[in-house]
């Protein structure tokens, strides 16, 4: 099954000097769309609105034909959210009492156990994770990213949303990962990554949006960006160059 990801609009205000604001966008399934930006560009915010994490009658987000905010609870079965900080984990719970809790949740949204079960071992042993012992505020930092992954995948979603995957993995977690995240989309998931590493998005996206100000500046299939530009880092260094001249002239 191919999955559908929608944004009929975002219009979020999040201070008195930054502002979201997207139209209309389609993510089909079995594309990995990386959003890359400068910082304070919005990429946070942005995979924030499309996990359901941040809600607003003025964020319209369509996962799978069910818009996110009519049921925001039944739509995150449909989605995984891989986040690049700590603020998810109950630090006193050890990984293998999270995935269970985890399990707990998703099962009373219709997914099988049996599966969620055999997912959690099938991305551990990639991942190369065995410290379900251990409580959550005691693992390293990779270990914690693993944990992370595993819980964001374990019951298959369909819409996968990432916020720098890369950070705090080893080199061997980081191949794993992606190969990881190249089979779901393979098998028709929709992928969106938020990522300040060009040379990474060069290399697994299938579409590269870049934000500057809360608004997107180039959505383009990443081979049409590299044969026009050469490298993604140039044509970030060109417009970020004309918005500062924009910015100057004004």
């Amino acid at each position: 099954m191919k999955h559908v990801l929608r944004i009929e609009h975002i219009d979020l205000r999040r201070s008195n000097t930054f502002r979201l604001h997207l139209g209309k966008l389609r993510i089909s399934g079995g594309t990995i769309l990386c959003v890359a930006g400068p910082n304070g560009s919005g990429k946070s915010t942005l995979v924030e609105c499309l996990a359901g994490v941040l809600t607003s009658p003025t964020i319209r987000v369509v996962v799978d034909g069910q818009l996110l905010s009519h049921n925001v609870k039944k739509s995150k079965a449909h989605i995984g959210y891989i986040p690049d900080d700590e603020q998810w984990f109950i630090k006193e719970l050890s990984a293998s009492e999270y995935f269970a809790l985890l399990t707990h949740i998703y099962e009373e949204l219709g997914i099988s156990r049996d599966t969620m079960q055999h997912r959690i071992q099938q991305l551990s042993r990639a991942l190369l994770f065995s410290s379900f012992d251990q409580t959550l505020e005691s693992l390293s930092h990779g270990n914690k990213k693993k944990v992370q992954c595993i819980a964001g995948l374990m019951h298959q979603p369909g819409i996968i949303i990432l916020d720098e995957l890369r950070n705090g993995l080893d080199p061997l977690a980081i191949i794993a990962a992606e190969e990881i995240i190249r089979n779901e989309a393979a098998r028709g998931a929709c992928v969106v990554a938020a990522t300040h590493d060009l040379w990474w998005a060069e290399r697994i996206a299938d579409e590269t949006m870049l934000l500057v100000q809360g608004s997107v500046a180039i959505h383009q299939r990443t081979s049409e960006l590299l044969t026009s530009f050469g490298t993604l880092e140039k044509l970030f260094l060109r417009l970020v160059h004309n918005q500062e001249e924009k910015h100057a002239a004004v």
